[in-house]
């Protein structure tokens, strides 16, 4: 699901929202050429990313970096509509 970044005057990087069962990437359209305030970009994603998302909670997170500048975001979460399969435990 792509999303177009319009702040700061900016509105040519497309974000990328790659979901699965309990992670997304979050990561930029074009991966070759980043805007220089990208981390700045995928935050703004991110975060407007967990508000269409309530009740998601965020276990781990994984920026993903080149040259020293995070280029993409690696989040693993719970959600409450999800239940988690428990362990049976065996009979004694």
């Amino acid at each position: 699901m792509p999303s177009r970044h319009g702040g700061n005057g900016e509105s040519k990087t497309l974000i990328d929202f790659h979901e699965g069962p309990g992670y997304a990437l979050i990561c930029p359209r074009d991966t070759t050429n980043h805007p220089a305030d990208i981390g700045v970009i995928l935050n703004q994603a991110f975060n407007k990313w967990l508000r269409k998302h309530l009740g998601i909670r965020v276990r781990a997170t994984l920026p993903i970096t080149r040259d020293g500048q995070t280029v993409a975001i690696h989040v693993w979460f719970d959600r409450p509509d999800m239940e988690v399969p428990r362990q049976q435990e065996e009979p004694k």
